[in-house]
Order: C-alpha cells, then structure tokens, then sequence
C-alpha cells in the first residue's frame, strides 16, 4: 500500500531538515543556528513544488527536546501546513530521529537541563510515549555504568561523564522511519496528542520587582 503525501519538519537542533514523500523520498537539511524562522521557508517551498499543488495527507512535526525557538517555530510551520492542507498533524520525540535511535532497540538520550540539572530518557520499541527524567549529574552518571548505546542533542565533553558521549541531531527521514515503526496503536496514540513543545521541566520565569 503507497504511503500517505508525508511532510516532516524538524528545526529543533542547530540543523534543521524538511522531508517529503510523495511518490519516493525527498529531503534537505540546513544549518541555522538561531534562525530557523528565515531558513525554514526557502526549502520548504522547493519541497513543496514537488507535490503539483496536491494537498498534504499528514504532517509529522519533531517535538524536541532542543532549542526553545526552533522547535516551536517547526511546531508553528506545521501547525499553519495543517490548516492549509486540512493534513492530520502529528508531533514525535525529535530523538527518535536520530541515527542510533533507529539503529538499536534500546538507547539512552541525555542532556543537560540547566541549572545544574540533566535529563535522561530511556529509548525501546514499547516506551512510547517518552518519558523524560531530570535529575542531578551523578543520576546520569549511575546510568552510564551499563553498555546501553548513548547520545546526546547537546555536545558534552569527553570528562564530563569520564567518556565520550556522540552528539546527533534528528534528521526527516529518520523521523520518518520512526513514524513507520511505531505500531498502528501507537501511532494513533500519537496523532490524538495535543501537538506541543516536549518540555524537559517548566520554564524558569522570573517575576518583576515592579510586579509584586
């Protein structure tokens, strides 16, 4: 059975990448550290070129974690597609677009949460949705004494943790693949999510002297 018209967005990384099936496979990647909103547009457009003014069936958007703005501007993106396009919208995990995500069954992603705390989440076929966990370094740490294959979004030095940890950003296709794997069950789940950031903890807002 042909897939659906697919479009994949995922901007929560420094590197950006758009995806497109329609009759085959189509992508794009780009550099845009803090730009996303300006960068994004161009090479949707020549993806969407290829689709000869067909409406878009589904539109899978990465959630993060990552960049504050990045992932809310290929949340926003897809959001306005959807509308346009009367598509079904759905958001996934951006780690699960990454290459050892796709390439064992059990993995670990960790990341530094801020503030002196990190995040851990345990990645298998059935813990869907994610879980992400937040706690202190030696949390992390006491984890990493087991051989589960680790990446990590961020770029974390080599003594941080007493070995090397591989930086990966998602990419559409393997976000693709991710949404082909999922089970018939799991993937409903996720289109009757809510589409929204995934958030590692509550934002840190500080109050105005002037407002108290």
């Amino acid at each position: 059975m042909p897939h659906a018209t697919t479009l994949v967005i995922d901007t929560s990384t420094p590197v950006g990448s758009i995806g497109l099936w329609h009759d085959g496979w189509h992508s794009v990647s780009f550099s845009s550290d803090r730009s996303h909103n300006c960068d994004v547009f161009p090479h949707l457009s020549s993806l969407l070129a290829l689709c000869e003014n067909q409406p878009l069936t589904r539109i899978i958007v990465g959630s993060g974690p990552g960049s504050y703005s990045g992932t809310r501007v290929g949340i926003a993106v897809a959001q306005g597609l959807a509308i346009a396009h009367s598509a079904e919208l759905v958001a996934l995990p951006s780690l699960l677009g990454t290459p050892t995500a796709r390439s064992h069954s059990h993995v670990r992603a960790i990341g530094d949460a801020r503030r002196g705390d990190w995040w851990w989440c345990d990645i298998t076929p059935d813990e869907f949705p994610l879980h992400l966990q937040v706690g202190v370094k030696s949390d992390v740490a006491s984890r990493l004494l087991d051989p589960t294959p680790t990446f990590s979004l961020d770029a974390i030095a080599d003594e941080s943790f007493g070995k090397p940890i591989s930086q990966e950003f998602p990419t559409a296709e393997l976000l693709w693949q991710a949404w082909l794997a999922l089970s018939p069950e799991q993937q409903q789940r996720a289109a009757a999510e809510v589409v929204q950031p995934l958030y590692i903890k509550p934002p840190h807002i500080t109050i105005s002297p002037k407002s108290r």
